[in-house]
C-alpha cells in the first residue's frame, strides 16, 4: 500500500474513533489494533503526525486531561470525515469494476484457449 494512502487511511480511521469518543493517542493505536483483530497497530510515529494534522486542519481539537492529550472531532472534522468516506466508497467502486472487468477478460481468455 502507497504510503500516502496509508497516510490518508490512517487519518480517516484516527477521526472515525475519536468521532465515537474523545480518546488520546494511546487509546486510538489500541483501538485501532483491536479494531484490526491484532493485524494493525500504528506507531506512535505515525499517530501522532496524523494527529498534529489533523489538529492543524481544524479537524480535531485537543485537551489536556490528567495530564494526557484528549482529542476529539471539530464539525470541520465531522465534514471531513464525510467526505472521505465518500471518497473511500467510490475508490472501492472504481476498484471493484477494474478487477471485475480484468477478471472477465482472463475467464474470456481462459475458455477461448
Amino acid at each position: 500500500m502507497d504510503n500516502e494512502f496509508r497516510r490518508i487511511f490512517l487519518k480517516l480511521v484516527v477521526l472515525k474513533i475519536i468521532r465515537d469518543q474523545p480518546a488520546h493517542g494511546y487509546e486510538i493505536i489500541k483501538t485501532i489494533e483491536q479494531n484490526s483483530n491484532g493485524r494493525w497497530t500504528p506507531s506512535a510515529g505515525s499517530i501522532y503526525p496524523a494527529l498534529d494534522d489533523l489538529e492543524k486542519k481544524g479537524f480535531i481539537q485537543s485537551e489536556e486531561i490528567e495530564r494526557k492529550k484528549v482529542y476529539a472531532i471539530t464539525p470541520k472534522g465531522e465534514i471531513a470525515l464525510e467526505r472521505m468516506v465518500e471518497k473511500k466508497r467510490q475508490m472501492v467502486r472504481e476498484m471493484t469494476r477494474y478487477i471485475d472487468d480484468a477478471t472477465v477478460e482472463t475467464d474470456q481468455t481462459e475458455q477461448g484457449r
